[in-house]
């Protein structure tokens, strides 16, 4: 019984030691698991400036459409009183959004030279003024030209953002919270600028919407010289070298062909029919060829080494490519709504 029961005894111990030791192992990496998710999780900034800094990004996403859900609701009256013509009635909406798009590449190729936070403050204080322009304007060619300001400010705002989000919250709970905080700021702000548009127009008049947005805008923008954090980009070469080296060519094509494309639809929104005239075909064409030459740019700039505005390889990446279509057919929808509201 002895001899038989000897082997058993040590292999029963050296069982139990192999299990033990990968007890200890599991252990340690569920140690280090949980080390790295706490990691993660540990804010760089105080609750009440990671707080400044959420409520600040998102409000400003909420004043971009806000200002557009007023301007769509009070459109008739403001057309009336500034003597803005039925054939150009939609073009403050329009110009909006086009000087946007065109620039919002520009700005965030050159934020990252001169700086996320700078390059937000300035556009956020240029909103500032501008706003308060529009609620100035006294011609329908003011109100026009504000607008389009207010899209070059805004387009230095939205590109900045993303790069504040991930640079002031580590992976986590509270990331998720921003980036979920400043998506949800543009539909709620359109709706209630419908709303709050329509109460202003009927009562002390729409210009003090555009003067109430201003005042909000003010305080998020003082908010944000204490809160938002310096995201800097150390390289060897000075800032205004690192500005040489931006692909401005990528960017100026790309911005011309979405300009005139954006145009053209807008000119055609009064009309279907107005695509066949010769100005808008001839616009239309160039705005599609410079479409088609933007890719082979990128990929030239690739193939030399240089920078790329946007590599062509990006695309292949199957989560940013569903985003970037998401993002479009969402915003198409809230411009088909701004563009049925006024009829």
């Amino acid at each position: 019984m002895s001899s038989t029961s000897q082997p058993d005894f040590e292999l029963r111990s050296h069982l139990e030691q192999h299990e033990s030791k990968g007890i200890a192992e599991a252990d340690a990496v569920t140690t280090a698991f949980e080390a790295r998710n706490n990691k993660d999780a540990t804010l760089k900034v105080s609750k009440i400036r990671a707080i400044t800094v959420i409520i600040t990004l998102a409000g400003i996403s909420f004043l971009n459409t806000m200002g557009s859900g007023i301007l769509i609701a009070a459109l008739p009256r403001i057309a009336q009183d500034v003597g803005l013509s039925e054939g150009l009635i939609l073009w403050p909406a329009a110009v909006y959004a086009l000087a946007a798009g065109c620039l919002l590449l520009i700005f965030g190729a050159v934020a990252d030279v001169v700086g996320a936070k700078l390059m937000w403050v300035t556009g956020s204080f240029l909103f500032i003024v501008f706003t308060l322009a529009v609620g100035f304007a006294q011609t329908g060619i003011q109100i026009i030209l504000f607008r389009t300001f207010l899209g070059v400010a805004i387009s230095m705002c939205l590109p900045t953002a993303v790069s504040l989000i991930t640079n002031t919250f580590p992976r986590g709970t509270w990331r998720n919270v921003a980036f979920a905080m400043n998506g949800m700021g543009q539909p709620l702000g359109y709706a209630l600028g419908l709303v709050l548009g329509g109460i202003f127009t009927d009562t002390i008049g729409w210009r003090w919407a555009f003067y109430m947005m201003a005042m909000v805008n003010f305080c998020l923008s003082m908010a944000s010289i204490w809160s938002l954090p310096a995201v800097r980009h150390h390289a060897e070469k000075k800032w205004i070298h690192r500005l040489a080296d931006i692909d401005w060519l990528g960017a100026f094509i790309l911005s011309v062909a979405l300009g005139l494309l954006l145009y053209v639809l807008a000119m055609t929104s009064t009309s279907y029919r107005s695509v066949g005239h010769p100005a808008n075909g001839t616009l239309l064409g160039v705005s599609v060829v410079l479409l088609v030459v933007f890719p082979l740019w990128m990929h030239r700039q690739t193939q030399k080494g240089r920078p790329a505005l946007i590599p062509n390889k990006l695309w292949s990446n199957t989560s940013f490519t569903s985003i970037c279509i998401s993002v479009f057919f969402c915003w198409a929808s809230l411009n088909g709504i701004e563009y049925f509201t006024t009829l």
